[in-house]
């Protein structure tokens, strides 16, 4: 089976296979699905809003990264029933200014999420350990572990 993996700070398209997003920590693991066209978008996420700038890898930022991905399920004609999970925001290093990282980072995906009319259907967010996100394309189930 086709396995599309995504590394940090990087977004992948995949129509088949496994779509697996791994190690995810303070970073959020963002995937967005449609099962009827299957089609799916992942990023490993580790930076907020971009204050502006559109840099040359737009899977840098949330905001940008979010962008991207919608245009491009756009683009394709794909805007509705659209299956969205996260993952991440752990604090690994029991300091508060660690917690503060993760959970503002899932603060500003779950708003840019909101802002594209897109809910989370499911979520593994925050506590104190590493996690990953398979989505298996083929029979449309993601699971968090």
């Amino acid at each position: 089976m086709k396995t599309t993996a995504v590394k940090p700070m990087k977004c992948e398209f995949a129509t088949e296979g496994l779509l697996w997003i791994d190690k995810i920590a303070t970073g959020v693991g963002l995937i967005i699905f449609n099962s009827e066209h299957k089609f799916a978008a992942g990023i490993h996420l580790l930076r907020g809003k971009s204050r502006g700038d559109f840099p040359e890898n737009p899977a840098y930022y949330a905001d940008t990264a979010i962008d991207h991905i919608y245009e491009t399920f756009k683009s394709k004609g794909i805007n509705t029933n659209l299956s969205v999970a996260i993952a991440g925001g752990a604090n690994l290093l029991s300091t508060e200014e660690q917690l503060s990282v993760g959970q503002r980072l899932i603060s500003t995906v779950k708003a840019l999420l909101s802002s594209k009319n897109l809910t989370v259907k499911l979520e593994a967010v925050g506590g104190n350990k590493l996690r990953t996100m398979i989505l298996n394309i083929d029979e449309g189930k993601i699971q968090i572990s």
